[in-house]
């Protein structure tokens, strides 16, 4: 967690501007932009275990300093089969997500069968703790997403951020 926190932190200070991470060859793997109503994280490129792990802790430390209880998931421009990680979300990152705000989670499938497999594996994880849905496309899990109802009063923290 050290090495992850101090990698990341520069970029976390930044928000609401977006974070891109990265692969060591320098191609951006995951955005992750401010929304007015819920964070969106764009994945691209091929995806692993890994680089979900990294960009869910990314996701956790800005949900702990900046309170938005929705997260659009789009994977539909990644690859890669990221079912490894599914333990790690499941037992340390789902309770800590929960804990630090996340209510509605709207996932995106991929077209990749390996990246749908995983993300299906995921939901089955999730879904007895946390309300998230998967949707073959953005238009329908932004829909979704903005009325999901949350159990506080939303508000624009555009101001916080900015």
């Amino acid at each position: 967690m050290d090495v992850y926190f101090k990698e990341y932190q520069d970029l976390i200070t930044l928000w609401p501007n977006p974070i891109l991470l990265t692969h060591p060859d320098g191609m951006v793997y995951l955005m992750i932009t401010y929304k007015k109503a819920y964070v969106e994280a764009k994945w691209f490129g091929h995806i692993t275990a890994d680089n979900v792990i990294t960009g869910a802790m990314v996701y956790l430390e800005l949900l702990r300093k900046y309170s938005n209880p929705k997260l659009l998931n789009d994977k539909t421009e990644s690859t890669g089969d990221w079912e490894d990680a599914n333990d790690w979300l499941e037992y340390e990152w789902l309770p800590q997500i929960m804990d630090a705000g996340l209510q509605c989670f709207a996932h995106v499938y991929s077209n990749n069968m390996f990246s749908r497999l995983s993300a299906r594996d995921l939901y089955l994880r999730i879904i007895p703790n946390l309300n998230m849905e998967n949707f073959l496309n953005r238009k329908d899990a932004e829909k979704w997403l903005i009325s999901c109802p949350t159990t506080f009063e939303e508000k624009d923290n555009t101001a916080e951020l900015l």
